[in-house]
């Protein structure tokens, strides 16, 4: 992430006036809702990170959480958040985590697990939708938080957020600078209404003075909306006067503690150093295990895609809470598919097969000369059924798998890299029914409509060629001859085209699951959406030529 500059006029800030004898432990519990972890141990990697550790953090007050790097604190904020299950394959917890609501006297009203608890997440990343603008970032997720209150509308709401937080509406979401975006992260949180607002690393690579204007701004939004927020960081030096409670996560003993205002002033000594890193359960390790590895992840991805294939009438059902945003996604799908570029893209393609067919096999014709005027109407007949049934789809299919596939991978990658398909599971977004679903339409319909415009493309230009070189023939010639083994009495549909459509279809399909499972995999840096990129152009161009394959042995031998 570059780091941004300070920018404009920061939003108006209220004194706090809190000191350090603020800190201490309210004699009364505030409303709101309190989060407890009881006897929690963390685990990740097979590496203990918590040791049955207890720790509550105050309703509607704002606390800290300091650790060295590397010590668990962000992965701590993502299962208070609900992103993690039970049942991770390489992260496991224990305990219990429970979020309590407390009336206006404190008095304790209900108690819910961490699963069933609207939460808002301001994630390192700020994790926006670049897509969207400033406003729809905040109406998207104020339309799917159940929290969220109807009497204003999602638009009003959010054009009054982004005044009130001093966020400019007028631009694109991808230009606004750093403070900028890390203000319109607080505003989505903000519009969800919820009662819990987690912050990972706000001020992570801002400068002080916007690191200053984003803290007051924290301390501001919770204390006039009453939240109860926990802050995941390092900079305690920026956020530390505006916070009520401090909670050390100890790698020493494995724990969370409590740090009382008098101590704040320790914090250094407390944290202490920093873990080293620990290679050595990778080093021991044997080889055929470490060997074992890739093999059992390739097993487990080709019974996940399997599964996810047949399971596709479940897919494609468009199961989107708000149909204005499943709309939105689809469209840009869409677009990312079979867009202007890609119509270029496949035009020129059809236009280059259509030439290449038409002018070798008349060129190259042994004994042109003798054989031609026998030959000449077999051989449109051939050109036409050739680039109709198996070589304008091929082609098309494998450059749909190439380009499309890929700009699909790289988005969705982008999307988990930015922490954007996490930040759709907090505002209530199913990523399965809000962005797979898109996708799969986007192929199912973009495959078919790219190859037949590559077919319109070939066959003009097949015209062209042939009345390059026999201009006496005529176009009806040319027309009545090409299409012959293609055309039915009283139809308007071409021999073959159940069989073509579900060809493209059925590539459409596996493109689709190939491009949202390379990337939607996990990633940690650029490299990894590259790599993300490459194999689904590898799996989906692989997959393609195996579905003609396969139609090949049923497609010809079929009667029409």
């Amino acid at each position: 992430m570059t780091k941004p500059q300070s920018d404009s006029p920061p939003p108006k800030i209220l004194p706090t006036g809190r000191s350090t004898v603020a800190q201490d432990v309210n004699a009364e519990q505030s409303a709101g809702t309190e989060i407890v972890l009881h006897d929690f141990s963390l685990c990740a990697g097979g590496k203990p990170l918590l040791n049955n550790t207890s720790v509550q953090f105050p309703a509607g007050e704002l606390t800290l959480i300091l650790g060295c790097s590397g010590v668990g604190k962000s992965l701590l904020l993502r299962i208070l958040a609900g992103l993690i299950d039970r049942d991770h394959a390489a992260i496991r917890y224990s305990g219990e985590i429970r979020f309590q609501a407390h009336g206006e006297a404190g008095k304790s009203s209900e108690v819910r697990d961490h699963r069933n608890q609207p939460v808002a997440v301001v994630f390192q990343s700020f994790a926006l939708f670049d897509e969207l603008s400033p406003a729809e970032n905040i109406e998207i997720a104020i339309e799917h938080s159940s929290q969220a209150v109807a009497s204003v509308s999602s638009n009003q709401k959010a054009r009054d957020l982004l005044k009130e937080l001093a966020v400019p509406g007028d631009r694109p979401t991808s230009v606004l600078s750093g403070g900028q975006q890390q203000r319109l992260a607080i505003a989505r949180a903000l519009g969800m209404d919820t009662d819990v607002v987690l912050y990972d690393e706000p001020t992570s690579g801002l400068d002080t003075n916007t690191a200053a204007q984003v803290a007051e701004l924290i301390r501001d939004t919770q204390t006039r909306f009453g939240r109860t927020s926990i802050i995941v960081t390092h900079d305690y030096a920026t956020l530390l006067d505006v916070a009520d409670h401090v909670v050390v996560l100890n790698h020493h003993n494995r724990s969370l503690q409590a740090v009382p205002g008098k101590d704040w002033s320790r914090l250094s000594e407390i944290l202490g150093v920093p873990p080293e890193a620990d290679d050595a359960a990778s080093v021991d390790q044997p080889m055929l295990q470490r060997l074992a590895v890739p093999v059992r992840n390739a097993f487990a991805a080709s019974g996940e895609f399997l599964e996810q294939f047949l399971l596709l009438p479940i897919a494609l059902l468009p199961r989107w809470r708000s149909f204005r945003w499943g709309g939105r996604l689809t469209w840009h799908y869409l677009n990312l598919v079979a867009g202007w570029s890609a119509c270029v893209y496949i035009a020129i393609a059809g236009m280059i097969i259509g030439f290449v067919a038409q002018d070798f096999i008349f060129r190259y014709l042994p004994f042109r000369q003798y054989t031609e005027p026998l030959l000449i109407e077999n051989l449109l007949h051939a050109t036409g059924f050739s680039l109709y049934r198996f070589l304008v789809p091929i082609l098309c299919t494998i450059l749909i798998a190439a380009r499309s596939g890929a700009a699909v991978a790289a988005d969705v990658g982008s999307k988990v890299y930015g922490n954007q398909l996490d930040a759709m599971k907090t505002i209530g977004m199913d990523p399965l029914r809000s962005v797979r679903t898109p996708i799969l339409y986007a192929f199912l319909v973009g495959t078919p409509l790219l190859t037949f415009l590559s077919y319109g493309v070939a066959s003009v230009t097949s015209a062209v060629a042939f009345l390059s070189t026999h201009a006496t023939e005529g176009v009806a010639f040319w027309d009545a001859h090409f299409h012959r083994e293609l055309r039915l009495p009283a139809s308007v549909f071409y021999k073959g085209t159940g069989w073509l459509v579900t060809k493209l279809l059925t590539c459409a399909v596996g493109i689709a699951m190939i491009s949202w499972k390379c990337g939607a995999a996990p990633k940690q840096s650029a490299a990894e959406i590259s790599r993300g990129v490459t194999r689904t152009i590898l799996w989906s161009t692989l997959f393609t030529l195996m579905v003609h394959f396969v139609f090949s042995f049923f497609e010809f031998k079929a009667p029409q």
